[in-house]
């Protein structure tokens, strides 16, 4: 090799060559030589678009962390019984974030590229997984030590301030209201509702801002109790409730919490951790407003009883003022005779005390000159004449200096 620059070599165009079709159409043929027939794939659902025919974007994480990603096709003609086997099974059909097991045959075109094309599916599958990971957010919520902790608060025996968190304008919503609307009108219940998403990739950040929205209202005020609706939709939108971070939110929250999600057969990760489970938005109304009438008829038994408590005290008081004054007159009688019995004794000593009793008795009054009883000896000045009286006369005598 010398110092010198090499030339630069010119690339020539081979003289034979690929046209992009040929090139495709080789692709086509290897994958299909490769992948002979149809098989199961397994995958998760990135995404849906629901057209004539439904295509579906299926990733998976790799273990390298790579993400494997392709299309799928449910075409027309086998859209019908497929779509109807699954929601059998499953309550709904194909939807973001489900994992599926598909029974499909691998196609590459020249146009639109590589696809599958999906020919059938294992909802069991489907269900397992989702049974999976409901059991691991339970399990987690037990190992926090919070799965049971709002169920055990006290029932409420009493509605008086409420949150409802619920979708705009849904059913259920309108059929919740038409039973407690009564009492808001009333003046007996205060209700705040709070929307928020129940289904979709938005759903657990939406459920979360209005459970953190009812739990501010209750710092601000005690609640009595709050209540989650959803009712009508598919069974399958119900998966997207069953979301760890929103049942946690609801596990810990400070007062009881009502579901009515609108299924009876398919319980969530929700009703699960809630305080009080009902089927339908209109059972939990009911609950609330059974609750309320029970209140109110239980203050209504609790006046007539007061009521009677009173008239009977009333009664006894009556008695025992009765008594007290019988008492009180026989005590006043006992000391107005005694008092008599007194005034009887001290006349009689007063009368005992006249001059002549106490002359008659050996005693003498003195007088002086002028006729007045003397009682000192002070009172007689020396020299000077006293009369000694006796019950039979009078006798002069003078005072010696």
């Amino acid at each position: 090799m010398t110092g010198r620059k090499r030339k630069k070599e010119v690339t020539r165009p081979p003289e034979q060559f690929l046209e992009l079709s040929e090139v495709l159409d080789y692709v086509g043929q290897v994958i299909a030589r490769g992948v002979p027939g149809a098989v199961w794939v397994r995958a998760e659902v990135a995404s849906l678009t629901d057209r004539r025919h439904l295509y579906l974007d299926l990733v998976q994480l790799g273990e390298d962390g790579e993400v494997a990603r392709c299309r799928a096709t449910v075409w027309a003609r086998d859209r019908s019984l497929l779509e109807a086997k699954f929601r059998k099974a499953t309550g709904g059909g194909f939807s973001a974030g489900q994992k599926l097991l598909l029974f499909c045959t691998p196609e590459f075109h020249p146009q639109y590229g590589f696809s599958l094309h999906i020919l059938d599916t294992a909802p069991e599958f489907t269900l397992g997984d989702a049974a999976l990971r409901l059991d691991a957010m339970r399990e987690t919520l037990v190992r926090e030590g919070v799965y049971g902790q709002n169920r055990l608060l006290p029932a409420p025996q009493d509605f008086a301030r409420l949150a409802v968190i619920a979708p705009q304008e849904a059913a259920g919503l309108g059929d919740f209201r038409r039973e407690v609307d009564v009492l808001e009108a009333a003046g007996i219940v205060q209700i705040r509702y709070l929307e928020a998403t129940f289904q979709g990739a938005a759903a657990s950040a939406s459920l979360g801002r209005a459970v953190a929205q009812a739990r501010a209202l209750h710092e601000h005020a005690p609640l009595d109790a709050l209540v989650v609706i959803r009712g009508g939709g598919a069974v399958s939108d119900l998966a997207w409730l069953n979301d760890l971070d929103l049942a946690r939110a609801l596990a810990t929250f400070p007062v009881p919490v009502i579901t009515g999600l609108g299924h009876a057969r398919d319980d969530t990760l929700p009703d699960e951790v809630a305080h009080s489970r009902t089927d339908t938005p209109s059972k939990a109304a009911a609950l609330i407003v059974g609750t309320v009438l029970g209140a109110a008829s239980q203050a209504q038994e609790d006046v007539r009883t007061i009521r009677a408590h009173g008239a009977r005290a009333l009664v006894d008081a009556d008695a025992r003022a009765l008594w007290a004054r019988d008492r009180i007159r026989t005590a006043a009688e006992r000391l107005l005779d005694a008092a008599r019995a007194d005034v009887d004794s001290l006349m009689r000593q007063a009368l005992g005390l006249t001059p002549e009793r106490t002359l008659a008795r050996g005693y003498a009054l003195v007088r002086g000159r002028d006729g007045e009883v003397v009682t000192r000896a002070a009172h007689v000045q020396p020299g000077e004449r006293l009369i000694l009286e006796f019950s039979d006369g009078q006798v002069a005598v003078g005072v010696d200096a």
